[in-house]
């Protein structure tokens, strides 16, 4: 993982900001549909990850006032990578609970490689 992060760079610290904002609107975009197709919106469970996805951006804060408090360099960034990989994760997820398996996809590309 360590080898991941230090090779992964954003062009500049606005997509490093904006990116992981996307990748939560995204996610509760994907959410709403998955929970509308399924029949199953729930103003709960709605507010309850509107109030996590602001705790995700209070952490992304935190760590650019760590960062250029302390002059660490790397806690946004790791902050902002694990929330990127949190997101999609839970991106795909919405999507196979839409009944839109990427499987299939990820079976093509690999077939494409070989």
């Amino acid at each position: 993982m360590e080898e991941i992060i230090k090779t992964l760079t954003f062009t500049n610290i606005i997509w490093q900001i904006i990116t992981p904002l996307i990748f939560s609107g995204l996610d509760i975009l994907t959410g709403f549909i998955q929970a509308v197709i399924n029949k199953n919106v729930d103003s709960k469970v709605m507010r309850e990850g509107l109030l996590h996805k602001l705790l995700l951006i209070l952490a992304l804060i935190m760590g650019y006032v760590i960062q250029y408090a302390f002059n660490l360099n790397f806690i946004a960034q790791v902050i902002t990578i694990y929330i990127c990989a949190m997101e999609v994760v839970s991106i795909l997820e919405n999507f196979k609970k839409a009944g839109l398996d990427l499987k299939a996809l990820g079976d093509f590309l690999k077939n494409k490689e070989e």
